[in-house]
């Protein structure tokens, strides 16, 4: 199966360009300011942009994601928004490919082949569901989500067993997100030779591209980790970088820019 996630993929690796994948929380600060959001995100060069659900328990994410998702909830976003807000702005995402990030309550609640018709309907390319296994026989996620059309992306973190990456290697979709608990900050050449290490277990098992997440902020740890995965992923930052500016206007161009300056 391929789809948009493929296409940009192999687009980045023809070019041999590092990616970058965004994350906005849908409906953060509220659903009109999101879809600016997103297109500064596009404007400043993001490759791909999770869709976060807003969820009441992210355990998966920092304080920073979880207040954006507790304030969007608290504004009244429904699962049916975020599949209008993906409806409304996949068509302006050129090949910037969308996928929603959430957690295995909601689709479950919703209804689970519902859930990846109705996002792959919507213009999702790929799920990221950090707590269900692909191998979970009882709910059939991988199998519904593929035959729906769409990737569902899979987490590895550094103290995956290699029994554990094997399995995931063996569903592995569009691509496998990898997360930097062992840190790229500091002291950085012990902290960078575990990395290594760590995606070196995951490339013995899993043929698909790598991405890396989890407190990668600046272009400095983008070019660290260039090498050894094929995409960076920003979450926390771009939030915190909206944030931190006076007004609207001002942190949507923060965004923009922060995403621009990732690569140089």
């Amino acid at each position: 199966m391929k789809n948009k996630i493929d296409s940009k993929l192999g687009a980045l690796r023809q070019r041999k360009r590092h990616g970058l994948m965004a994350h906005i929380v849908v409906g953060y600060p509220d659903m009109a300011t999101s879809e600016r959001i997103l297109l500064s995100l596009v404007d400043g060069g993001a490759d791909m942009i999770e869709l976060q659900i807003p969820f009441t328990d992210p355990i998966a994410d920092g304080p920073t994601i979880l207040k954006a998702n507790l304030a969007s909830l608290e504004a009244g976003t429904k699962v049916a928004d975020c599949l209008e807000f993906a409806r409304r702005m996949a068509p302006r995402m050129g090949d910037v490919p969308l996928l929603f990030m959430t957690y295995i309550n909601i689709p479950f609640s919703y209804g689970l082949e519902k859930f990846c018709t109705d996002s792959a309907s919507a213009g999702i390319s790929g799920l990221i569901v950090p707590d269900i296994p692909p191998d979970e026989p009882q709910e059939h996620y991988h199998e519904l989500a593929t035959a729906a059309g769409l990737h569902p992306v899979y987490i590895l973190s550094p103290s995956s067993t290699d029994e554990r990456i094997e399995v995931i290697g063996k569903y592995a979709s569009g691509f496998v997100y990898c997360t930097a608990r062992v840190g790229i900050t500091g002291a950085r050449e012990s902290r960078m030779a575990g990395l290594k290490q760590f995606t070196g277990r995951v490339r013995r098992h899993v043929s698909v591209p790598l991405a890396l997440g989890f407190g990668i902020s600046n272009a400095k740890q983008v070019a660290q980790v260039r090498d050894i995965v094929d995409v960076s992923v920003v979450g926390s930052k771009v939030i915190d970088t909206f944030n931190s500016a006076p007004d609207t206007h001002s942190g949507l161009e923060a965004v923009k820019n922060f995403i621009g300056g990732l690569r140089d």
